[in-house]
């Protein structure tokens, strides 16, 4: 084997105590993981330090399962220490995941694997009642389903390229929670799905705010999730509030943390009205308390000022 491709290829994983160490040729990029073990439906933060590479890295490429890992600047650190959220699936079952990362230094192509230890998360179940046509849609329904689905899959897939959140993010509106991310759910003892949010208690025509600063990629009516509005955060990351019954911003709109973009109701599939607040994170959706406390964990903040004032 010749010298070069036996430096390309010696890249080495350590893990000890969260901490992975990729050396290469004697020169090591620290590799981190918080959390270190990660339910299905939770968010763990990657941080890679390419500020000891000699020669200096580029072209840094993350990946987990099928989705490329948006990359961003360490909001505190010094620049050279990149960040990526990672969602994990809710379907995913207990396992050792992977990260596969890629650079390129003047020795040439580099690869390594990041283990992720996926657990199961505690979930609940519950049943709901709602209007049998949420349950059974009619097909001019079915056929408006499939077009929204369309719509917002094309949004999930073209957030922008620069993270518009910047510090903390917050709850949209202080509350009890009356259904958890992850619970499993009966729709008129037929339909079984998981809920990818958490609902909070809210009379219709309680002020719903943005949790950070982004903007908004939809502001209409959808046929399940009723009248919502999706905001892009940047770099993978959006946030959904859904059942409002009114909107009260629009699509391309500028949001900053703690502005009104609506007032809660009971549109679209529901039992009675509320607030379903919605993470998603590079493709999947996360437990949004838990995403809360990871961000604030990354800022080196504190939970006490989650809630908008």
């Amino acid at each position: 084997m010749n010298s070069h491709l036996s430096r390309s290829s010696r890249t080495i994983l350590l893990l000890l105590a969260g901490i992975i160490i990729a050396a290469s040729s004697g020169s090591a990029a620290a590799i981190s993981l918080s959390p270190v073990k990660v339910a299905n439906g939770q968010v763990t933060v990657l941080e890679i330090n390419l500020r000891d590479l000699d020669p200096a890295a580029s072209g840094l490429k993350a990946r987990f399962g099928k989705n490329t890992i948006a990359l961003f600047q360490h909001p505190l650190k010094p620049s050279g220490v990149y960040c990526g959220l990672i969602g994990i699936p809710l379907s995913t079952g207990p396992q050792m995941g992977a990260i596969e990362l890629e650079w390129t230094d003047l020795r040439g192509p580099h690869k390594a694997r990041v283990a992720v230890d996926i657990v199961a998360g505690n979930y609940k179940k519950e049943a709901l009642q709602v209007a049998p046509r949420h349950v059974k849609p009619r097909p001019q329904d079915l056929q408006r389903v499939k077009k929204e689905k369309k719509e917002i899959w094309r949004i999930f897939a073209s957030s922008s390229n620069t993270r518009l959140w910047y510090g903390r993010f917050i709850k949209p509106l202080a509350s009890d929670i009356t259904s958890a991310f992850g619970t499993q759910r009966l729709f008129n003892g037929q339909i079984q799905s998981y809920h990818r949010g958490t609902d909070f208690r809210a009379k219709t025509g309680t002020p719903v705010y943005a949790s950070n600063f982004g903007i908004v990629r939809l502001a209409k009516n959808l046929f399940y999730s009723g009248n919502i509005v999706i905001v892009d955060h940047g770099k993978g990351v959006f946030t959904t509030y859904a059942h409002l019954s009114q909107i009260q911003a629009a699509a391309g709109q500028q949001v900053a943390r703690g502005d009104q973009i609506g007032l809660s109701g009971a549109t679209g599939r529901v039992s009675g009205p509320h607030l379903h607040w919605g993470v998603k994170i590079n493709g999947y959706y996360v437990d949004p308390l838990q995403f809360i406390t990871v961000i604030s964990g990354l800022l080196g903040q504190s939970r006490n000022n989650e809630i908008v004032q």
